[in-house]
């Protein structure tokens, strides 16, 4: 009895110490690590507005975590948030031991990049989050709790408003688990699990649709994402050739400037001197030119696009270096003045950090091979488990290793395929490509086969 009532305490405190673990870049900095778009996150709940490019749930998640007091709060929440989750899904694979994943912690601290998103003030360690959870409404809910459904799927819906590209991919993973479910377990438990997994995601669309409409007048989850699409298009080159052949006749706005839009598409988009901003008006007043581009470029070289999207979809699928965006951001775009405005006691330690000198950025470099290489052979592992394992695993273990693979997948054609390769955006997942096969080989061969009752009462 005296191990049962220290059993809450030992979970608690392994949690807890994991968390620490999983944001140990932000001690080894002196302060929680930014990118440039942190400024906006930091800004939007401080300063109540709308920006085109990115949601505001982000922002409010920063905004109740650091209470205006510090920066440090947002990061450890961030910390809390992935250790629990790490705890709560190797309890449903039948490794309970709270110790167990305070070493799970540990081998994440220093074979992945996971502690370099969860210390970075950007969404981009929610995406992992967003598979697991997904993942454990849909094949595990009959281990949990009804307090940990329900913060299940209130955190799912949370992460998934975080970040415009989360939309999709979601709805992708939910697709996916509903299919499985309907082979394995037919469709009325099928109908069960995959509602689980796909209420969070409507609640998440419902939220950004509703927050668009008040906002920008745009009943849309992504109002303005025709822009990204188009300066992708064009810098593929489909889109490029397009305009060329049809400017100036065709009365694009664009036409004038096809020579001088910015060596690349970020500089493009967010360049001030561009002529998106300086010319055009900005995003906002050019996106209904951007979504005619879109639907004239597809008419006129769908196979070309299809191609395009291929190959940028394969590039951000192998980019899985640690680091990316943990240079030096000085001024603007970064958070500097809004830190100097609202957290003015903390400025002079933002500014001391390593990252602001320069130095972090070093260390990401140092330690990215090993990351690179974790992550590659996790893949291969995870391509092997479901074929060489799959009576012993199970469905939610065979489901686990599918859904990561998918998640991969959908995650470089969403970001990479649609907007543009970017190391980080498949560096926030490869955390998980090392993650779930070492959770599938820890696990107990019992906990990962459910085996339902005569009645097949026993849901997902």
């Amino acid at each position: 009895m005296p191990s049962q009532a220290r059993r809450p305490a030992a979970r608690l405190a392994a949690v807890v110490f994991a968390s620490v673990l999983l944001v140990w870049p932000g001690f080894w900095n002196g302060y929680p690590l930014i990118f440039a778009d942190t400024g906006t996150y930091i800004g939007q709940a401080l300063l109540i507005y709308l920006g085109w490019d990115r949601p505001p749930f982000y922002s409010l998640f920063l905004f109740a975590t650091h209470w205006r007091l510090s920066l440090w709060g947002p990061m450890l929440a961030q910390g809390l948030v992935v250790a629990h989750l790490l705890g709560v899904t190797l309890r449903v694979l039948g490794r309970p031991s709270p110790w167990l994943l305070v070493a799970v912690a540990f081998a994440l601290s220093v074979l992945t990049g996971l502690p370099w998103l969860a210390a970075q003030l950007i969404p981009d360690v929610f995406t992992g989050v967003v598979v697991l959870a997904l993942w454990l409404l849909g094949f595990k809910a009959a281990s949990l709790s009804a307090a940990e459904r329900l913060w299940l799927l209130l955190l799912a819906a949370a992460t998934i408003a975080c970040h415009q590209s989360h939309l999709p991919l979601a709805l992708g993973l939910a697709f996916c688990g509903a299919a499985m479910l309907l082979v394995w377990r037919g469709a009325r438990l099928a109908l069960v699990g995959a509602a689980r997994m796909a209420f969070p995601v409507a609640v998440a669309a419902v939220a950004l649709v509703a927050v668009n409409l008040a906002g920008h007048g745009r009943a849309s989850p992504s109002p303005f994402g025709s822009v990204f699409l188009a300066a992708r298009l064009i810098y593929d080159g489909p889109g490029m050739d397009m305009l060329r052949r049809t400017c100036p006749d065709a009365g694009w706005r664009v036409c004038p400037f096809l020579d001088r839009l910015g060596p690349h598409h970020n500089a493009f988009l967010w360049e001030p001197a561009s002529p998106l901003h300086s010319e055009l008006g900005g995003p906002k007043a050019w996106a209904a030119e951007a979504s005619a581009i879109v639907s004239a470029t597809l008419r006129d070289a769908p196979g070309t696009v299809a191609r395009a999207v291929a190959g940028n979809t394969l590039e951000q699928f192998r980019l899985l270096d640690t680091g990316d965006g943990v240079e030096p951001w000085p001024g603007v775009p970064g958070p500097e003045p809004l830190i100097a405005r609202f957290f003015p006691h903390e400025l002079g330690r933002f500014l001391a950090g390593r990252q602001q000198r320069g130095l972090l950025i070093q260390d990401a470099q140092a330690i990215a091979p090993l990351h690179r290489a974790a992550a590659l052979g996790g893949l291969l592992v995870l391509l092997a488990l479901p074929l060489l394992l799959r009576s012993r695993l199970g469905l939610p273990g065979v489901a686990l290793a599918v859904l990561v693979l998918a998640a991969g997948i959908g995650n470089a054609a969403i970001t990479g395929g649609l907007s543009g390769p970017a190391v980080r955006y498949q560096a926030r997942l490869a955390w998980l490509f090392v993650f779930a096969p070492a959770a599938l080989a820890l696990a107990a061969p019992a906990a990962l086969s459910i085996r339902q009752p005569i009645k097949g009462r026993q849901a997902a």
